[in-house]
């Protein structure tokens, strides 16, 4: 009696959340993700932060205006002979300069930093479209783990029903005399451990299902919506032959490709860090600036009066000694160009092999939801017949007990499948830089 007490209290507690849970379709969980993960909305605040940037980098080719003014106290004041005698200039004096400098040559510094500047720019812009598929992916996988958890308690369910129901007939046949004492206690057993694992897969519903409402940062209790899987789909892809099989990982590969923002990414990290050595090398080429200004200044002896002079300088600067220090940042700029295109190199490998081995788990997911399909259909009515041969006590209780743990195992494994197509799909698309599910569709079509 303890025992039931204590289940229906558990389960009370960990359903109540559950009984009041608004349902959410997998594209309204995704949506709400966007809106609301604060990871993502850092990515946008650097990519403005990128964007701003580079119209910095941009100012850096147009030319500088400045205004400044002088205030010049002189104690004493200074005295200038004129005419045969000494006139005494005034202690303060005032001028008014206004200075344009444009660059004209700087060793393509300007232009490369630039560039480098655009290129962080498209990599911010990369990165957020990157890191909005990861939480999509993310929320996706959360809500995938929600349904499966779902599926399993539905089946625990079902299973402590049946346990009830035969713990029944063996209570019935006991007290014909037809069952023993050990095998009664064994379906007694049998019903203990199945309420047993109907609370943990309560528990571990819940928990799921909470974990999946934080993420998304629901201010109310979500239920996601059961996902149908498209039999078409997995029909066309059980029924790829080798030759087919590599056909399909190529188009897959081919979409990645252009799709890829790990590997867009990869490719601006290169193209910055050699831009970065013809930085470097730049230290050795000279400088070629325009400087114009016009001053308006006192003559130190009328108070306010300014008389306008104008200048011009074209400024050149050669670099020539010392050298060693310009050299040594030219060969660090170039072995670290090296090093990121190595590195470049190696996530691409990584990037492609994952990509294969993806679209193989997918196939192999396939077939696998297949077999699990058709296993649990067979072992479903096996355990129909063998429950019917135990209730006019044609077979033994271990043969009934045997065959409940092979529909149990059955219908584990075919959720199992289930899900873990639906999440090698997920993989699939997510290293191909999309979330458009018609796109394998497409590709199969082909």
């Amino acid at each position: 009696m303890f025992r039931y007490i204590t289940i229906i209290m558990l389960l009370f507690m960990v359903n109540i959340s559950a009984q009041e849970a608004r349902p959410i379709s997998l594209q309204d969980a995704k949506a709400m993700a966007v809106q609301q993960n604060p990871q993502f909305q850092g990515e946008k605040a650097a990519l403005e932060a990128a964007k701003w940037n580079k119209a910095s980098a941009m100012s850096s080719f147009l030319p500088i205006l400045s205004l400044g003014g002088t205030l010049l106290y002189m104690d004493p004041a200074r005295t200038i002979p004129a005419g045969g005698q000494n006139i005494t200039m005034n202690k303060d004096q005032r001028s008014i300069a206004l200075n344009l400098t444009q660059p004209l040559f700087m060793g393509g510094r300007l232009y490369q930093t630039y560039k480098i500047a655009l290129a962080s720019s498209q990599m911010a812009s990369l990165s957020l479209e990157m890191q909005k598929l990861q939480l999509k992916a993310e929320v996706e996988a959360k809500y995938y783990a929600v349904l499966q958890l779902k599926d399993i308690l539905d089946i625990a369910s079902r299973e402590r029903e049946q346990a009830v129901q035969n713990l029944a007939l063996a209570d019935l046949k006991m007290e014909a005399g037809i069952l023993s004492r050990a095998d009664h206690l064994r379906f007694q057993a049998s019903l203990a451990n199945k309420d047993m694992a109907f609370l943990q897969a309560e528990t571990a519903y819940d928990l799921a299902l909470r974990s999946f409402m934080n993420y998304l940062g629901a201010s109310q209790p979500l239920m996601p919506e059961a996902i149908e899987l498209d039999e078409a789909e997995i029909q066309r892809l059980t029924k790829l032959d080798n030759q087919e099989v590599i056909s399909f990982t190529d188009r897959a590969y081919d979409l990645a490709q252009k799709g890829n923002q790990s590997l867009k990414i990869l490719d601006k990290s290169v193209e910055i860090s050699q831009r970065g050595q013809k930085i470097a090398n730049a230290a050795f080429l000279p400088s070629l600036t325009l400087v114009g200004s016009r001053t308006y200044a006192e003559d130190g002896l009328d108070r306010y009066e300014f008389d306008a002079s104008n200048q011009i300088m074209l400024n050149l600067s050669i670099p020539l000694l010392p050298q060693v220090g310009n050299y040594a940042k030219s060969r660090q700029a170039y072995y670290q160009a090296q090093q990121t295109v190595y590195n470049a190199e190696s996530a691409k490998d990584g990037i492609d092999l994952g990509l294969q081995a993806a679209a193989i788990n997918l196939i192999n997911s396939a077939r696998a939801v297949q077999n699990a399909q058709l296993s649990l259909s067979i072992t479903e009515d096996m355990y129909a017949q063998i429950s019917e041969r135990f209730r006019v006590n044609m077979i033994s209780t271990m043969e009934l007990m045997d065959a409940e743990l092979m529909v149990s195992a059955s219908r584990m494994a075919y959720a199992k499948a289930y899900y873990d197509f639906l999440k090698a799909r997920l993989n699939l698309l997510s290293l191909m830089g999309s979330q458009d599910e018609e796109l394998l569709s497409t590709i199969l079509s082909q």
